[in-house]
């Protein structure tokens, strides 16, 4: 029992030591594929309000005072995510795709695109500061961005994909599909 004992823990160190050396790259590259499974995946129901805006708003998340149904700030753990909607673009826009290289000066680590039954989305990683990046997600006239840690970069694109993917709108424009 000793040696099972002794070949587990040391397979888990290794396996822990192994995820923490990937690189910004790496995570990135995941955090698309993940996303990208969300953005094909049926649409989670949303659960929150926000003027005409209702979405999906994950657990231990929480809608920041000032938020206005275009413009919503979420928090959790101390981080920042803020969803925008643009209830003039359908679900086949790439306005904000393509704003997101409209900046010469942002170094784009990695972006992904994908489309299904007229839906268009993306999502991808920039550089920020140290070990941080900016990390954002679209589906049509919906966009959230946030700063993450590169720990964190999985998580976060498949959670924000979640959340602009349930998007509703009170007038439809944005939840056309």
């Amino acid at each position: 029992m000793g040696k099972w004992l002794r070949f587990t823990a040391g397979f888990t160190l290794a396996a822990m030591l192994a995820g923490c050396s990937a690189t910004i790259e790496e995570h990135t590259s995941e955090g698309i594929e993940g996303a990208a499974k969300v953005f094909a995946d049926q649409t989670k129901h949303p659960n929150t309000e926000v003027g005409k805006a209702s979405f999906y708003k994950p657990f231990g998340f929480k809608v920041q005072e000032g938020s206005d149904e275009q413009n919503i700030v979420l928090e959790k753990g101390g981080d920042t995510y803020v969803l925008f909607i643009n209830p003039n673009e359908s679900t086949d826009s790439r306005l904000f795709y393509d704003l997101l290289y409209a900046d010469p000066a942002r170094e784009i680590l990695e972006t992904g695109t994908f489309e299904h039954h007229d839906t268009f989305g993306f999502a991808g990683a920039a550089a920020a500061s140290g070990e941080r990046v900016e990390l954002v997600a679209g589906s049509g006239g919906r966009k959230i961005t946030t700063l993450s840690d590169k720990g964190k970069i999985k998580t976060n694109l498949k959670t924000m994909m979640e959340i602009v993917r349930s998007v509703k709108y009170e007038d439809g424009a944005v939840a056309k599909e």
